[in-house]
Order: C-alpha cells, then structure tokens, then sequence
C-alpha cells in the first residue's frame, strides 16, 4: 500500500494564530460562536475569499470559562480575518465583542503567554 506524499515545506502555507477573547453579557457557546464567525465572513469576504484564508476555529483550544480561543489561518490573510471579527457583534440577542490578545506563529507562544497573565 503506497503512501500519499506530503507537500515539502516550501509549498505549504506558513500558519499564524490569533487568540482572542469574546467580552459579552451571557457566556457564548462554541456552535453559536463557530456559526457566527462563519456566516460574517461569507457577508464580508465571500465564498472565494474564505477560502483563500485557510481559516480554522480551534474547537480543543476553546476555554468556555474565559471565553478564550484561537483561530488558525494562514499568514496572508490575517487583516481579513480581524477585520471579520471586528464586524461580530452580536450573537442571538447577545452583544459581544472580540479582543485580540495575540498573534502567534505558533500554537506553544500562545499558551505561554496565557500562562503569564494568570500569574
């Protein structure tokens, strides 16, 4: 049985994570956070341009008790993808707002860093 082959390094894209922060009245559940992020950037940047972005919400990285997450995406789409956050801002009848805390390009820079703020 063959294996498939990997893309080289050179060919893949370079990935960046933003963590954030939801700031809202009630606590917001991940379907409904997932599914709001998702429609707003079909609004804003359409079908194409979502998937030019590589964009991934981090279900394993979503902390329900801070309203904390990070998103994957890839280096070129950055911009896009917080100006898609900026335009969130409600979720049912919530009213949320995101803040960015960090932009990482790796997953273990984020964490460290949210190890620092609790202490």
């Amino acid at each position: 049985m063959n294996k498939m082959k990997t893309l080289p390094p050179s060919l893949r894209d370079r990935k960046r994570y933003i963590s954030f922060q939801i700031i809202s009245e009630e606590p917001i559940e991940y379907s409904d956070l997932e599914s709001g992020i998702w429609n707003t950037m079909l609004d804003f940047l359409g079908e194409y341009g979502v998937s030019k972005t590589s964009m991934w919400l981090m279900k394993d990285n979503w902390n329900n008790d801070d309203q904390k997450g990070i998103i994957s995406c890839n280096h070129k789409s950055i911009k896009d993808i917080v100006a898609t956050l900026g335009l969130v801002d409600r979720l049912g009848d919530n009213r949320i707002t995101f803040k960015i805390l960090k932009i990482s390009g790796t997953i273990k820079s984020l964490k460290k860093r949210q190890v620092q703020n609790y202490t």
